[in-house]
């Protein structure tokens, strides 16, 4: 009896979600079971590789499960793949208490996420994280792609080696043709051999969306109103609608999770050699709060517009107090990057690395809003480094940066200033000295 009133009330407040992911059995009218048939020029959707045995493992067994969700803006949309895939695991496994970690930041790749993942993830102790990366990685090189991703698998390994990985692969309108030619996209190649090395388990979303569009049942980009009886996936050339891209996407997830649900077994992952020497498996973040006190930098309170806004992933922020206020930073490493929140207020900053000079400009076309963002000096020689950022807080044209996008300023006194909002420094190396006046 008391089972039976559990999965009444799982039925009951997940209604709607059902309603949505439906989709999971026949997600839209165009909808065929991909498990027989070829994709766009014989291209795979799935590799299995080693499955996801400890997490099925711990379903099976009815155990707390942690789900993670690690990637940008499509993975983040509220009402998306993430949390359709995530109701469908709780739906379909009634007798598992699920645990959702949402790890994901939009506009950002695994370059700034593989030093977020001991305090966005790793505290947590996913068993199962899928990672997102393959849209925004785009016009990074395969190399620079390989140090995060890597990094990223090596950091949940030596974690716990039980927790298992899924790569999902999704597209945007840039590289829909060569999904349809039979090609994934260049992130999502260098990505395959990676799991292909340490047998990670892959699906990509969009070769399902590029094959709806090569047979005129799917438009990729338009608006739903002026293409009756059709999908329309994105207003944006990116982002899945809620309605008709999402589900697709879902769906796809969906059915593969149901394919390896049967391999199971506490299967620990081993961490073979490297597939590049230098992968920031050593990447750290790193907290100013051991600074001690400047007449030139605070800590910005709690209940500041943007602490409030990012407090959950960046539980310090500091903002310079008077022009040309100066972050001095000395270390033995490849990479130095600085985590950051852009918007309204930011500016330029003066960035000194061994001697060169040159300006940086932490705002752009989408600054009326604020974001957590990250700014990268990297690719440098293993040996000693200097970096000086001077914050001269001088002003530019914010206007005209904003109109690449229609956006007009209404309130001007939202730009006035031009500052920076520091959160943690991501190096790869060692810090040999850090201060600030």
């Amino acid at each position: 009896m008391k089972e039976m009133k559990f999965r009444g009330l799982i039925a009951g407040t997940l209604f709607s979600t059902l309603i949505l992911i439906g989709s999971c059995q026949k997600p839209l009218s165009t909808h065929v079971d991909t498990r027989s048939q070829t994709r766009p020029s014989g291209l795979p959707e799935f590799h299995q590789r080693g499955g996801l045995p400890n997490f099925f493992q711990k379903v099976k067994e009815g155990r707390d499960v942690k789900v993670a969700y690690f990637g940008g803006s499509i993975t983040e949309a509220g009402d998306g793949w993430r949390s359709m895939t995530f109701n469908w695991l709780r739906i379909n496994y009634p007798h598992t208490p699920f645990t959702e970690i949402n790890a994901t930041i939009g506009g950002t790749g695994s370059n700034l996420g593989v030093f977020r993942m001991d305090h966005d993830i790793l505290e947590q102790k996913p068993d199962l994280v899928f990672v997102e990366f393959a849209v925004n990685d785009f016009g990074r090189s395969s190399h620079q792609i390989n140090q995060s991703m890597e990094g990223i698998i090596r950091k949940i390994w030596k974690a716990n080696p039980n927790t298992d990985i899924c790569f999902v692969y999704t597209l945007a309108e840039n590289v829909l043709q060569e999904i349809q030619d039979g090609h994934y996209q260049a992130t999502a190649q260098t990505m395959e051999k990676i799991a292909d090395k340490y047998q990670i388990p892959s699906i990509h979303m969009g070769v399902e969306v590029a094959r709806l569009a090569k047979e005129g049942k799917l438009v990729f980009t338009g608006k739903p109103e002026e293409n009756p009886g059709k999908i329309v996936f994105t207003t944006d050339k990116t982002h899945p609608l809620s309605k008709s891209g999402h589900p697709i996407y879902a769906s796809v997830v969906r059915k593969y999770l149901t394919e390896m649900e049967e391999m199971i077994g506490e299967k620990p992952h081993g961490l073979p050699t490297p597939l590049i020497a230098d992968n920031w498996e050593t990447s750290q973040l790193i907290s100013l709060s051991e600074l001690p006190p400047s007449a030139h930098w605070q800590k910005l309170p709690a209940d500041h517009e943007v602490v409030k806004a990012f407090s959950k992933s960046m539980p310090s922020i500091y903002q310079p107090t008077t022009p040309n206020a100066i972050l001095r930073i000395k270390f033995k490493g490849t990479t130095l990057g600085f985590y950051d929140v852009i918007g309204p207020k930011s500016g330029i900053l003066e960035v000194t690395l061994d001697g060169v000079k040159k300006e940086v400009q932490r705002f752009d076309q989408f600054c009326h809003y604020y974001r957590r963002s990250s700014y990268f000096l990297d690719g440098l020689s293993d040996s000693v480094h200097e970096v000086t950022v001077r914050v001269p807080r001088t002003g530019f044209d914010k206007a005209a940066i904003l109109q690449k996008r229609n956006i007009k300023i209404d309130d001007p006194s939202r730009y006035a200033e031009n500052g920076w909002y520091l959160s943690n420094l991501l190096l790869v190396g060692n810090l040999l000295s850090l201060q600030w006046d």
